[in-house]
């Protein structure tokens, strides 16, 4: 078998809870066998510079790939690292593409051998517990933040994550009414999205400690490795790091300075689904906690995340409950990633071949990419470790 086309696809659409733009970017690789595989790259939340991926797959990957076995993905591992690490770099934007691409040849290998991915990776589970991820939209007031989850409740989700980062008497509140909202029994994490100072995480993290917060995800930016290590151990709540963390070794990284309690690898992130893999034998080695990150994706990725998670079995799965997801929903023959589907709080993991799912790809061209506000313009306060 032979790779006869690489194509990369970026998508779009307008965002209500914060109004923003959303931007996607995916891969899909054709077969002289029939076969189609799908990828995603993600720059943790979607993907903010699709058009940046179109330019390293169409201008680099294309000519080095096609030709090529799909289904020898180390193999094709191995030529991608070759024409980007020394040149472009091995972390973000090369990992992410990277990523997508390997993504896509194991959905062609799972075709090809009639088996799923997480069959392929050994899964002893068919079906993973979620969390439900909050928005932000700090302009609303904190009664509309405490009924955002309602529905998450009522289809048995027993874990949600608060998103933080306005100030940090606010974000003790919303937790406090959060907790409150969602009762003892359910799981209560926060995400601080790089929006802190060093003593200002540190003190948070004990003010959260009477609520219960499972783990407390990126107050720092990721790569103060020194500080996350110092509030590491200082804080009374589980560190969380991961969703710009690009490779192996800067897993290796975070658990050489001892800067984290949880990992969050992200396989549209991190290189794929084998990288992944090695961070979670990191994790064990090290007697860590690895809870996958899946920052708001098409059904490609989201599909890549259920089936790396179905393999690693965390104690819950990232799921974003915003109902307007039309590149995860519509995307697919069958939505089978909407809320409708979870049972008991629980999310199926496709059973089909490769990722499991039939991508409409007309779709794409009803929600093509556009520029517009994204995140860092909406909320600059993020990422600048400043509050």
């Amino acid at each position: 078998m032979k790779i006869t086309r690489i194509k990369a696809f970026s998508a779009g659409y307008m965002k209500v809870d914060p109004e923003m733009h959303r931007g996607f970017s995916l891969v899909k690789i054709d077969t002289d066998a029939g076969h189609v595989g799908w990828g995603e790259a993600s720059s943790s939340y979607g993907h903010s510079y699709p058009t940046v991926v179109e330019t390293i797959v169409d201008d680099v990957l294309a000519d080095v790939l096609v030709g090529k076995n799909p289904l020898a993905v180390r193999a094709r591992l191995a030529d991608m690292h070759l024409w980007l690490d020394g040149y472009l770099g091995w972390d973000g934007i090369s990992a992410q593409v990277i990523g997508a691409i390997e993504i896509a040849l194991w959905d062609i290998f799972g075709k090809e051998h009639g088996v799923s991915l997480a069959a392929i990776l050994g899964a002893g589970v068919d079906s993973l517990p979620l969390y439900a991820t909050g928005t932000t939209s700090f302009d609303a007031d904190l009664g509309w933040h405490e009924t955002y989850f309602d529905d998450v409740l009522d289809v048995g989700i027993k874990a949600i994550k608060v998103r933080l980062g306005n100030d940090p008497d606010r974000d003790l509140e919303l937790i406090a009414r959060t907790r409150q909202a969602i009762g003892d029994d359910c799981l209560l994490m926060a995400d601080g999205y790089w929006t802190y100072t060093l003593r200002e995480a540190i003190r948070l993290a004990r003010r959260m400690e009477p609520y219960n917060v499972n783990f407390y995800e990126e107050p720092l930016p990721q790569y103060m490795i020194g500080a996350l290590a110092e509030l590491r151990a200082e804080s009374p709540v589980r560190i969380a790091v991961g969703e710009r963390v690009f490779s192996l070794a800067g897993f290796a990284n975070v658990v050489h300075h001892r800067a984290a309690d949880v990992l969050q690898p992200d396989p549209t992130v991190c290189g794929g689904i084998l990288a992944c893999m090695e961070v979670a034998a990191l994790a064990k080695a090290h007697d860590l906690a690895v809870v996958p990150h899946i920052g708001g994706l098409t059904a490609v990725g989201f599909a890549a995340g259920l089936h790396l998670a179905a393999a690693i079995e965390p104690e819950v799965l990232e799921y974003d409950p915003d109902p307007y997801q039309p590149l995860r929903d519509e995307l697919l023959a069958d939505p089978i990633f909407g809320m409708d589907r979870v049972e008991d709080g629980r999310m199926a993991v496709p059973t089909g071949p490769g990722l499991g799912i039939e991508i409409d790809e007309a779709v794409l061209d009803a929600y093509p990419y556009e520029r517009g506000r994204l995140y860092q313009e909406l909320y600059p306060e993020h990422g600048a470790g400043r509050l």
